[in-house]
């Protein structure tokens, strides 16, 4: 009897471990831009758990993973909110001014970075204080923004300049501009901080540079109005949403070639890895859905209904 009541209690210590475990799962943060809204989808299930309520057409997105804060921008709302991302509420409203739409933050979680892109400029906040810092000239019309792993450099896709700058995070000035392919509006960099690219919208390619000088390695050819970008399985593959196509290309990042082109829902845009670096989550703006890529078998494994206007641009998944 006594064996069989600690069998019980055993039981049901393990049952919380596991429930914590659960709640300790990562998220998908997703803006749905005319529902004003962020869904969350909680990725063990793939459900969405919760819709939080952000007013402003809410499109980019931004997670700290050493605060667990989540940033989002509304370009109509001037500015971006912060969501706690274990409570799942928002607790901060901050003005910028200007439409933002890119928005990032510094791996070492200390700075905020936010595109704004009707004033040409990027604005720094400091993210423990939610103050400006600082805010940047840069290109006509900013959008993707990514910072090096060392948090030492900012790179800047100036969509109407058909250029990327780099900026020195300790002066704070511009180190070095150059031009890409045609609109570039996605940016990634790859986590040793050396290879960069751009997604260039009108020209349907993808630049690849160097992230230290920015000079060009290669441009790859992609599908219809490429949008954003995300590396999956070791960095060894690039995937890209293709608004035009409703699809996702995968490059190869050895080779640098389309291996294939991947179909999705309607205008894909915002594209994240999971932290199991093998499934990529893709926000499907027409559907109001999220399509999940499995990078093994380059085939969608599952589709979930997120909202209205789905776009979560930027790094949207939480460790």
């Amino acid at each position: 009897m006594l064996f069989k009541r600690m069998t019980r209690a055993s039981f049901l210590i393990l049952l919380l471990v596991n429930s914590n475990g659960l709640l300790a799962q990562p998220y998908a943060f997703i803006t749905n831009q005319l529902d004003n809204n962020v869904a969350v989808i909680e990725l063990k299930s793939n459900q969405v758990i919760k819709s939080i309520t952000v007013q402003g057409k809410p499109v980019g997105v931004a997670v700290n993973h050493q605060t667990d804060q989540v940033y989002i921008s509304t370009p109509e709302g001037n500015g971006f909110v912060v969501l706690d991302a274990k409570s799942l509420q928002q607790t901060s409203h901050v003005q910028v001014g200007g439409a933002s739409v890119g928005i990032a933050v510094s791996p070492d979680g200390q700075r905020i970075f936010v595109a704004n892109w009707y004033e040409n400029s990027v604005s720094i906040f400091n993210s423990a204080s939610l103050k400006l810092v600082k805010k940047l000239k840069v290109g006509k019309s900013p959008s993707g923004l990514v910072i090096s792993p060392d948090s030492r450099w900012l790179y800047v896709a100036n969509r109407m300049d058909d250029t990327l700058s780099q900026i020195d995070l300790v002066t704070l000035r511009t180190r070095n501009t150059t031009k890409v392919g045609t609109h570039p509006f996605g940016v990634s960099l790859d986590k040793k901080g050396e290879r960069l690219y751009s997604a260039n919208v009108e020209s349907n390619d993808v630049s690849v540079l160097n992230a230290k000088n920015l000079k060009r390695i290669a441009r790859v050819k992609v599908g219809g109005r490429p949008y954003a970008l995300a590396l999956a399985s070791n960095e060894k593959l690039l995937f890209v949403t293709n608004q035009d196509d409703n699809s996702v290309s995968v490059i190869d990042t050895t080779t640098l070639k389309e291996i294939k082109q991947i179909k999705v829902g309607e205008k894909p845009e915002g594209i994240s890895t999971h932290v199991d670096d093998r499934h990529v989550y893709v926000a499907n703006w027409f559907d109001g859905t999220v399509s999940v890529i499995d990078a093994q078998t380059l085939n969608v494994v599952e589709t979930i209904t997120t909202g209205d206007g789905s776009r979560a641009f930027g790094d949207f998944i939480s460790h």
